[in-house]
This record gives structure tokens, sequence and C-alpha cells, in this order.
């Protein structure tokens, strides 16, 4: 043990001013480090902790007042030796902080630059390993629909049968688990003899302590999990190594996963976004480029997405008897997964309709070659159609799981309403759907709509409803073009919604039947 020299001088000072009084410096272990002065006969002791070691005075004499400033004295050797000691510590810790600091000054741009995910892990790992003074650093990317985490980046030769201890794929479960649920870093120590997790996990590579600290992006409310980095057991020597993985050490793996969360989130977000933009200009591109054209009918649509990429779709696909099918559908949800089912099931309803000439046949076919797409991807499809023959009121008319049809009748003045039936497609894989036949005469109008419509709020939280729709409708379809209803549908639905944006798709069709003569429509 080395104490420093102003403590060694006074040491020493103490048997040459009081007669008696011998000084013996011990180290951790209690072995003698330094010796201050004769042994003589003890009449008491006179003891001071120090932070490596201790120091005790046997002290022959017995006034008291010798044995008080003996013992004031061992204070002041034992006050300042934790001052050298706190000193040295701040030392260490400013020069690792000036390490850190200047690791990340130097690792984030490498990051940034990274060619790919994989890469940028690697630096990553790398760089905590070094900066935080631990044997090892373990990155665990995050795969949801794996049920796990998939090795991502190891600081060494880690994996394989023979060449290492860690497996290329963990079950979201024990250490990484709770890191995962928990959000917050988590230090657990080994204990003595022991081994922690499962052969394979990361923390079985731990010999004394493992820290897991999450890595996310996003904010706070919205918050996304990407992995999991995992220090393993503190380098003997390093800077950062005095004591266990203490708060220290937590807060700069925590500061150094959310640098490398930030790194990888940002290029997601942009791969994302790319993927959405190219997802977006598809759905554009698979949507009727113009209106129908059907003898004896006027056909209008309009349709908004609430976000980026819709779920809504509609259709006019020629059958193969020479009718025309006009179709409404509706994928659950409206994000990217939405819309890719949606492109899916325009394609599927295009290519049944050139081979079917009844539309219930064709729900049907289409219910069996879709069923498990939707239920890989936890979607679900709601549809509704009707199949116009130029020139001709008689129309069929089939469902699957969609809002009611809505039928204007010219004659009374009176908008009818035809309930939802038929199952919803990718419930079941064998469906047979049933058509309606109606008939129309001049002037009717057909309303075919997504739930965006009916349940739109206010500012109050109220629903627009299939009740004021059909009050709207009835009001609009008197002797309007079919695009002047399906504007001022648009209109009415955005004074409902007082200004506010979209909460859902939006998507309605009209449908005027004009007669065999084609006429009656006031443009």
């Amino acid at each position: 043990m080395t104490i420093h020299q102003d403590s060694s001088e006074l040491l020493a000072a103490i048997p040459r001013a009081i007669d008696g009084v011998a000084v013996t410096v011990f180290d951790q272990g209690g072995a003698p480090a330094a010796q201050f002065g004769a042994a003589a006969a003890s009449h008491t002791s006179v003891r001071a902790d120090l932070p490596d070691g201790a120091v005790v005075a046997d002290i022959a004499t017995a006034c008291p007042e010798a044995q008080a400033l003996v013992q004031a004295l061992l204070g002041v050797v034992k006050e300042r030796e934790r001052l050298e000691a706190d000193m040295e510590s701040m030392n260490d810790r400013s020069m690792s902080l000036l390490e850190q600091v200047a690791m990340y000054t130097e690792t984030l741009p490498q990051l940034s630059g990274g060619e790919s995910d994989a890469a940028i892990a690697r630096q990553a790992v790398e760089a905590c390993r070094r900066a935080a003074g631990v044997r090892h650093v373990v990155y665990f990317e995050y795969r949801q629909d794996k049920g796990g985490c998939v090795l991502a980046a190891d600081n060494g030769d880690l994996v394989g049968p023979g060449r290492g201890e860690l497996e290329p794929f963990v079950p979201a479960e024990g250490f990484l688990g709770d890191v995962l649920a928990g959000g917050v870093p988590i230090v657990r120590a080994v204990p003595a003899g022991r081994r922690l997790g499962e052969p394979g996990s990361p923390e079985r590579l731990a010999e004394r302590i493992v820290l897991g600290v999450p890595v996310t992006y996003g904010s706070a409310e919205k918050r996304i999990p990407l992995g999991v980095l995992a220090l393993i057991d503190r380098v003997a020597g390093s800077a950062a190594s005095r004591g266990d993985l203490g708060s220290w050490e937590i807060d700069f793996a925590v500061a150094f996963g959310a640098m490398l969360g930030a790194v990888l989130g940002a290029r997601k977000t942009v791969a994302l976004g790319k993927e959405m933009s190219t997802a977006r200009t598809i759905q554009r591109q698979v949507l009727p480029e113009r209106l129908a054209t059907i003898a004896g009918y006027d056909v209008a649509a309009r349709y908004e997405a609430c976000g980026a990429v819709g779920g809504d779709y509609f259709e006019y696909a020629p059958l193969v008897d020479g009718r025309t099918l006009v179709a409404v559908a509706d994928v659950s949800g409206h994000n990217l997964a939405s819309g890719m089912v949606m492109v899916s099931a325009r394609a599927t309803l295009r290519t049944l309709a050139s081979v079917h000439g009844c539309p219930a046949t064709l729900f049907s076919a289409m219910a069996r070659l879709m069923h498990d797409d939707l239920q890989r991807t936890e979607r679900f499809l709601s549809a509704a159609a009707v199949a116009l023959r130029p020139a001709d009121g008689a129309v069929e008319y089939v469902c699957a799981g969609h809002n009611e049809l809505m039928i204007y009748r010219a004659d009374g003045d009176r908008v009818e309403r035809v309930p939802s039936d038929g199952t919803i497609l990718g419930f079941l894989p064998d469906v047979a759907y049933e058509a309606r036949s109606l008939r129309l005469q001049a002037g009717d109008c057909l309303l075919l709509y997504t739930d965006g419509i009916t349940e739109a709020t206010d500012c109050d939280g109220q629903m627009f409803g299939e009740e004021r729709l059909a009050a709207v409708f009835a009001q609009l379809a008197p002797n309007r073009s079919a695009q002047r209803v399906v504007d001022g549908l648009a209109t009415e639905l955005e004074n409902w919604r007082g200004g506010a944006a979209n909460a859902d798709d939006v998507t309605a069709v009209v449908v005027r039947f004009q007669g065999t003569q084609g006429g009656g429509t006031q443009r």
C-alpha cells in the first residue's frame, strides 16, 4: 500500500512528538506496509481505516490527552487520504469522461456514414467496448415478426459451433426480454460460482456482471424498440473499471444506445419513407384513371386517404359477359400493409372479372384466393359491388360484410337502404356469396361508400352516421349529376368534421341510371 507523502510525513512525526507511540500502516490484506516509531508494550491502540487499508497507533502511555491527540492526528490522515482518493477518482472519471466525449465525437459521424445497418452495428459495438472498458459488447436486433432478437454485431468471434457461446437468434425472454419490456437499463451481477441465463444467451458470457441497455427510436409516447446493447464484464485496469458497473457506466451506455438508436432509426425512417412513396405511387396507379363509361349510366367517385397510403379501394372492372362491375372495398387499417393488400385485391378482382360473369361467383373466388394472405397479414377486407349492363336498369348487387347500399328512388323522392350481408373477406376460405337483383328507373342513384364517411366525427365526437348520410344523399340526388352528388357529399362531410383531418380513408361512388335513352341529368 502506498500512502501520500503528506500523510506519510505526518505519521512519521507522531512518534517523534509523542513518546511511547508506534504507528503501523496496513494494506487491504492486513499485511504491514510501513512502520513509524519503535514498538513498545502497548497500553491501548487507536485505528483509522483508510481507502486502501488502515493505520494503527500503539500507545504505551496511559495519558488520555496523548491518546486523544494521536486519535485526532490519525483522523486527519484518514480524511486526507479520503480526499486524495476522491481526487484521484475524480481525475480518473474526468479522463474517462473526456475519452467518452471524444469517442462520441469520433463515432457519431462514422455511424451516420455507415453503408448498412450491419456495418453501423459493428462500429458501434467496437467503439462502445473501447470507451466503456468492458470485455464484450453485443448488439441484438429486436425482430417483432420473429418474436425474438437476432445477433447483429459483437466484438469477437462469438457465434457458431465450436467458435463461441452466442446463438444467432435468442427469443425475447430472460435478460433480453426484461430489457425490452422494461425499456430501461438493467444490471445483473453473476453469483459466485454460477452463470446467468441459458446457453447461447448474451448474459451467459458474463463472469462477473452484465449491463443491458435498450436501443430505441422515436418520442417517449411512441418509442420503437430496435434492440439491446449488452455490456459484459469490466476489463481490469481500464479507466472505466473502478468498482462495479454503476451509474457512471450506465449513463454512458444509455447515451451510446441512444446514439445508435438515433442513427438506425433515422435510416429506417428514410427507408420507410421511400417505401411509402413507392407504395403511394403504386396505389395511385392502380386506382381508375378515368370514370367508367357505361351507356345509360353516369358514374363518379371520390377517394381520400387519411395517411400516405390508404386501405380503401374502388374499381370499374369489365366482366366477361359484357357488364361492368363497379366495386368498393375497405381493407382494415390505413397503413403500408393495408395499402399493399388493397393493391393485391385490385389485381385479384380484375383477374377474376376476366373469367367470371357472375359477381357472386367472383366474390366467392376472391375470398378463396385472398384468404391465406389476409390471415397472414392479420387483415380483413369488406367489399360491395354492382354489375351494370349498358342501357339496362337491371342491376346485380353483391356484398361481403360491407356498409349498406343506398338507393335514391326518383319516383318517390326517397332513399332505400339495402342492409349489409355476406361474410367479410379473410374470415373463411370457402364462402358462397349470393347476388341481389335490383331494378333501377331513370333518375335513380346508387351510393357505394366506406365507413370513413359514416364514422367521421364532429368536434364533440359524434359520428356522421347512416341516418345523416341517407338524409344528405336524398337532398343531393334529385336532378344532379353523379359528380355533383359526390362533391356535395364531400362538402357536407368536411363541414361536419369542422376542418379536421380524416381519421379514416373516405371513398364514395355514385351511379345514376339515366334510362335507356341516357337523359334526365342536370350537369
